[in-house]
Parts: C-alpha cells; structure tokens; sequence
C-alpha cells in the first residue's frame, strides 16, 4: 500500500511540473511575440523584464560569435578600411591639383593679348633634364609648329624660341643658353646692347665704361618696350679698363613653370 501511495504522489508532482513548465512555455512565447501588451499596463510591468532578459541573451550571442571572429577576417576588414581611406585621400590631392591647375590656366589666358595668336603647350623636360638650356615642349608638327617661332612665358615674357620641331613634340632653346646671342636695348637710354647667354637663366653683356647702368635696370626685346628679356644683377668694372662686364637675369625662372606659349 506504501508502494502505492508514493507511485501516486510522484505522479502528481510530475503532473504538476509538466503542466508549470507547459505554462511557462506559453507565456514566454506570447510575451516575447508582444501580444500581452494589448491586455494593458499590468501585463507590460510582468512581460518588461522576460523581455530584457531576451534581449540580453540575443546581444550576448552576437557579442560570444564577435569575440571568435578570426584574426584573418578583422585583419582584412582593417586592410579594406585602410585602403579606403587611402583612395578617399589619393582623390582629395588629384582634386587640389587639377583645381589648382584649371586657376592657374585660367588666369594664364586671361594675360594672353587678344590680336595675338598663341598656341599654348606643356614643357615635358627642363634645363635640369635636357642639354644646356633647352625645354622640351608637347606641341610640334600636329599643330604646325615651326623653327624660329617665339616662345614666351606668362604670354608677355620672351625665352626662348623654337630650335628643332618633331611630330608631337618641340626643342625649344632658351636665349640664356650658353654662348647664345640676343640684342636687346637698355631702358631710359636706349642703347642698343648684345647680350650672351650663360645657362641657368643667366646673360652677360659687355659695355662701355661710360655707359651707366644700376642693379636692376631692365632690358626689353627690340621693337618693344614691355617684353623684358632681362634684368641688371651685378656690374664688373676695373678703373683701366674701358669696357665693364654686366651680369643679368631672367625675370621668369624656367625650372618653376609648367606651360608656355608659342606665338605663331
């Protein structure tokens, strides 16, 4: 009869259980659905912290597989933003630079005289890389470019003039290159003076005594009096001799320009 009595008791409590644990099933499976928070505030105080409880229990699942993530794949996801932010900065500096270019075209053109026909070009190599004081330029027999056509800087600085011309391309020879003679007349007096290349932007002329000249003084192209070719920076004189040596300059340094411009 004992036997009995605990067979029975057991059999309750174990009723008893699967019926508690079936209802806590539903009622986890409807508060998490959100259907007891149409039955009003009461049930919301009661169904707020299993809900919680969810929540932390979803986040703690997603943090626990962020932490086993593989070194290999947040290696590649830093090297991705890496070079992202590398594009993002090479296209900064690609911007500035055509920016600055497209200004610096823009008021190069508006400096060119209307009556005068030039033809812009780009300098590929510069003294530092080509024979004595010669360029380079981008613009040969395609656009008609011929031998003896002047080439300026700024459109109103005389530098040269065009020596050799190819099929796509120029050789340009500077009026400072060695040995190579320009006239010229000396401002306010006009006197009609030879000046001599000396490479790397440089002119020597030798001239009377008498002749005053200062630091400074300018020296234009003849049949103009507003395209310098070149400027006064030192004077050589000795009391016995009847001649002085006058060293010069040219008011544009080549090695800083990009364009020049051609007249045809």
């Amino acid at each position: 009869m004992m036997h009995q009595f605990r067979d029975k008791k057991q059999i309750t409590r174990k009723n008893k259980f699967i019926k508690n644990f079936i209802i806590f099933v539903i009622f986890f499976i409807v508060s998490t659905m959100g259907l007891l928070s149409l039955a009003g505030n009461p049930l919301n105080n009661i169904t707020r912290p299993v809900l919680i409880i969810k929540q932390l229990i979803v986040d703690g699942f997603y943090n626990f597989g962020y932490l086993f993530k593989t070194k290999s794949s947040i290696n590649k996801e830093n090297n991705n933003l890496i070079e992202e932010n590398f594009r993002i900065k090479t296209s900064m500096i690609d911007y500035q630079i055509i920016k600055e270019d497209n200004n610096k075209l823009k008021e190069l053109l508006g400096r060119l005289p209307e009556a005068n026909n030039f033809i812009l070009g780009t300098i590929l190599t510069k003294p530092n890389h080509s024979p004595y004081d010669t360029i380079i330029i981008d613009i040969g027999k395609n656009l008609e470019m011929k031998e003896g056509l002047m080439v300026y800087a700024n459109g109103n600085i005389p530098i040269g003039y065009i020596e050799k011309v190819y099929d796509k391309t120029s050789l340009v020879s500077l009026y400072t290159n060695p040995g190579q003679k320009t006239e010229g007349f000396i401002e306010s007096s006009n006197a009609s003076v030879s000046l001599t290349g000396r490479g790397g932007g440089n002119f020597e002329m030798i001239i009377p005594i008498e002749l005053i000249v200062d630091s400074g003084l300018i020296v234009y192209l003849p049949g103009s009096n507003s395209l310098v070719l070149a400027t006064v920076d030192e004077i050589i004189s000795t009391p016995s001799d009847p001649f002085k040596k006058v060293i010069l300059s040219s008011p544009v340094n080549v090695q800083n320009l990009k364009w020049i411009e051609v007249k045809k």
